[in-house]
Order: C-alpha cells, then structure tokens, then sequence
C-alpha cells in the first residue's frame, strides 16, 4: 500500500474535489507550522489504511492563498472532508490519530447512509 497523497493547488483545487466520488479530505497546511509537521505522518498513516475508500489531498497554504479564504480556513493544519465536491466535515489543530481515525470513520457511514 502506497497511501498516495494528492497536492493540490488554488488553480486545480475545485476542479479535483468535484472530481471525486470517494470521500475526500484536504489538509491545509504550512510548512513553518510545527503541528502541522507533526501531523504529516498521521495523515501518510490513515492514507495508506484507507486507500482505495478515501482520496487525500494537501494544499500549501503559504503557496496558495485564495482557497484557504475561499474555505476560510484559519487554524492550521485543517483537515476538510468533501463529499461530491461539497463539505461535509472539518476538524483542525493538534489532533491525535485516533481523532482523525474517527472522523473518517463517522464520515463513511455517513455517506454510505445517504446513498
């Protein structure tokens, strides 16, 4: 298992979450942000035990500043679950993984309910 992490961009950041059909999270982060270096490797982790179910993305947020505003996104890291291209979820700040863990979890039921 690969646990592929899509980097995303302001320019291609909503074409690629209306393009998905899976669950969806982006992190918003940044690079001098020191939770966000420690959460880099949680979020690696739960990519790898969820691929194939959920798609996760990163989008720098000292590179790109129109989609932090766009999503008014101020607490870093961010993590923002979509669902068809629309936001379901967020949760942010210093998370352990068991937190992360259950969002996605509660994420997926909820999506397979509304199915």
């Amino acid at each position: 298992m690969t646990g592929r992490i899509i980097v995303c961009n302001d320019k291609d950041l909503e074409e690629f979450l209306r393009s998905q059909e899976k669950l969806t999270i982006v992190e918003f982060w940044d690079p001098w942000c020191s939770i966000c270096a420690e959460m880099a490797p949680v979020f690696s982790r739960l990519a790898k035990k969820y691929e194939g179910r959920v798609v996760f993305s990163k989008l720098n947020m000292r590179e790109n500043e129109e989609s932090p505003k766009r999503y008014q996104v101020y607490v870093t890291p961010t993590f923002i679950f979509f669902m068809g291209g629309k936001e379901i979820k967020r949760i942010g700040g210093l998370l352990g993984a068991n937190e992360i863990d259950k969002a996605i979890q509660e994420s997926l039921e909820e999506t397979r309910s509304q199915q």
